[in-house]
């Protein structure tokens, strides 16, 4: 996609770009896992999602509640201010909602929040909003354009069931027009009992993209539990290191390690 709005100049930055495939299949729990097991290898890894809407209000701020959750799960003690610069209220793509509020997307300051990030932290995990074409300054900046300023590798989060193998080629056939590096595709939430599209989605998704599977996340019943917790960060745990065998494998180490 061609930007119309010049962003600004940001420091190289360490780490992986979570996409998904759709609203609503996991990409906070994912970036979120991925920040914390880094921080339990005993790596200075953070958590970044530039720009987050539908942010609830209180003591008369906007949450930025996927940071919050993000900052819990890893153990961090940064500002949320810091985490998410921007925070929308109403729950839209970032470009309409803000919009809608009369808000313009301050890049600079994402861009300032990325810098301390930088200093503070060797590798960050960047969450996106939505999927790849999802609006984040009207329709000037897509999630497209945001991961090609950041210069990080993608991993794409998608469902384990029926109707992922088109969503999932269609978000790597558009990544790779975009001249994005995939590094791979996580199947979230997968079933106890998974169904015959469960078990084939997994082999089709790799022959059509030719992007590895990293993990298939089982379903937590309860992450806040800390027998959920754990459950869920132990499969996390398999998942980061597939991801640094396939940034390896696709000369993609500098950004991982």
């Amino acid at each position: 996609m061609m930007q119309s709005v010049e962003l600004p100049s940001i420091p190289r930055i360490k780490g992986v770009f979570v996409t998904g495939t759709d609203t609503g299949v996991g990409k906070t729990w994912v970036t979120a896992g991925i920040a914390a097991v880094w921080r339990r290898w005993g790596l200075r890894a953070a958590y970044f999602k530039p720009i987050q809407s539908g942010c609830p209000e209180e003591g008369g701020r906007l949450i930025p509640t996927d940071a919050r959750f993000a900052r819990d799960l890893a153990g961090l003690e940064t500002p949320l201010d810091l985490l998410t610069p921007i925070t929308l209220r109403l729950p839209l793509a970032p470009g309409v909602a803000a919009a809608q509020e009369g808000v313009a997307v301050d890049w600079g300051r994402v861009a300032a929040a990325l810098e301390e990030l930088a200093a503070r932290y060797d590798f960050i995990a960047v969450e996106g909003a939505g999927g790849l074409l999802v609006p984040l300054d009207g329709c000037r900046i897509l999630v497209l354009d945001l991961i090609r300023w950041l210069r990080l590798p993608l991993l794409v989060v998608a469902r384990a069931g029926l109707g992922t193998i088109n969503h999932t080629a269609l978000t790597v056939m558009a990544a790779r027009y975009s001249g994005l590096a995939v590094a791979g595709v996580i199947l979230n939430r997968y079933p106890a009992q998974p169904g015959l599209a469960e078990k084939t989605n997994p082999e089709v998704i790799q022959e059509i993209t030719q992007v590895p599977i990293l993990a298939q996340i089982h379903e937590v019943a309860d992450i806040n539990l800390p027998t959920g917790r754990e459950a869920f960060l132990a499969q996390m745990d398999a998942a980061c290191r597939n991801l640094e065998q396939a940034c390896a494998a696709r000369a993609f180490l500098e950004c991982m390690v």
